[in-house]
């Protein structure tokens, strides 16, 4: 196996350098992010929320700096590869940092980039297990969302506490089954616990209750100042069909506006019901398009 560690700046090939970040690179980093808030959400979110930058050990991201040191590119290395880059130089230079990175369980970002970046560093890893090739980018600001308050609906909105966690845990592992092809309480029951407690304690897990049971469940799964993208919707089978989806998730999402200023999220391509849904109550597609591929 091959490990990366910090170490110390390297030019590469397209006259860039490249080194780990560190605690004096966060201003820069997050101006650099801001300028696509909906694209970059996720490391915006590392450093924000999770201390990327600022906690001990080894730095997650990656830097590609041009000689005025102005930074062009960034990549979160780690479970999940990321990439933050506009443009091919800084891409290709950015790709060392990850080879044969054997951790990495999924690597997604900008389709592009991320076909540019596999198509240097895949050598180096197994087989994906899975490639989602095209994913559609939505974003929704408030005036936009289509959401009626005073419309009659079956149950209400609000966010998740401590004493769901048993019902959270349920839909959200099925959600993660269904999506994913894998059972996370299955693989690592503690860790994925322990990831809907934290969304929970953050304020970012949303359902929409009927008579005492979840309907609906969607959470943020990262933020920063300017977006916060949705991952996790998930309505049980036996309600689908029924338009409980689009009530739900529009009144999920007029809750969590008031914590964020922008919606985001992204999903696959075939599935045609959730698109329509997105679309019906105002997330308009972004122009550009995800690609995930997830390793063994």
């Amino acid at each position: 196996m091959i490990t990366r560690t910090a170490s110390a700046p390297a030019r590469a090939a397209a006259g860039l350098e490249v080194r780990p970040l560190g605690r004096d690179d966060q201003a820069v980093a997050l101006a650099m992010l801001d300028r696509n808030p909906v694209r970059d959400v996720f490391i915006a979110s590392r450093i924000i929320h999770d201390g990327a930058l600022t906690s001990f050990g080894p730095s997650p991201l990656w830097g590609a700096f041009d000689d005025r040191q102005e930074l062009r590119g960034l990549l979160h290395v780690g479970p999940n590869l990321v990439p933050a880059v506009d443009d091919d130089a800084a891409c290709e230079a950015l790709a060392p940092a990850a080879s044969g990175l054997y951790l990495a369980r999924m690597m997604v970002g900008e389709r592009t980039t991320v076909e540019l970046l596999w198509s240097r560093i895949g050598a180096s890893y197994p087989a994906p297990r899975e490639v989602r090739t095209r994913q559609y980018v939505y974003a929704v600001d408030p005036g936009q969302l289509v959401h009626d308050p005073h419309a009659r609906a079956p149950g209400v909105a609000r966010l998740a506490t401590g004493g769901d966690e048993e019902r959270v845990l349920r839909l959200s592992a099925a959600m993660y089954a269904e999506e994913m092809g894998e059972n996370p309480l299955a693989r690592d029951p503690d860790g994925y616990r322990r990831r809907v407690r934290m969304l929970t304690s953050r304020g970012w897990t949303y359902v929409y209750e009927v008579a005492g049971e979840l309907w609906f469940k969607m959470d943020v799964g990262c933020a920063s100042d300017r977006s916060a993208q949705i991952q996790g919707v998930y309505v049980p089978p036996e309600l689908r069909g029924r338009g409980v989806g689009t009530v739900a998730m529009a009144a999920c999402c007029a809750l969590a506006f008031d914590r964020h200023p922008n919606l985001s999220l992204y999903v696959n391509d075939f599935n045609t019901p959730a698109v329509a849904m997105y679309e019906r109550i105002g997330f308009r597609r972004e122009p550009y398009d995800f690609q995930t591929i997830m390793l063994p």
